[in-house]
């Protein structure tokens, strides 16, 4: 994790992916909601997979409907920039905080 900031994610849901068992963030965890994955969940990599697209694609497909709702915006927020990411190397910092 970069930086020193608390690793946050939302309580009761999946904290690793269901198919890889890579970890998830918040941020993850707000895409598999908004997708409407709630008892498992998956990685970028695994939903693009699953979707035919590069997971770039699926978080860039996202983005937009959880920056239109609220249930979903307010939890996607509290990674306030690109150091809250906590795998930066292994994930899309730089896309999913534009």
């Amino acid at each position: 994790m970069t930086g020193c900031y608390p690793l946050m994610l939302i309580e009761d849901a999946p904290g690793t992916c269901a198919q890889c068992s890579a970890a998830l963030c918040l941020r993850k965890q707000v895409i598999n909601l908004a997708l409407g994955n709630s008892e498992t969940m998956s990685c970028l990599e695994c939903l693009g997979k699953e979707m035919g697209q590069s997971p770039v694609a699926v978080l860039d497909r996202v983005k937009g409907y959880v920056d239109s709702r609220d249930c979903f915006k307010k939890q996607w927020i509290r990674y306030e920039t690109k150091d809250w990411c906590p795998e930066p190397n292994r994930c899309f910092p730089g896309e999913c905080f534009k």
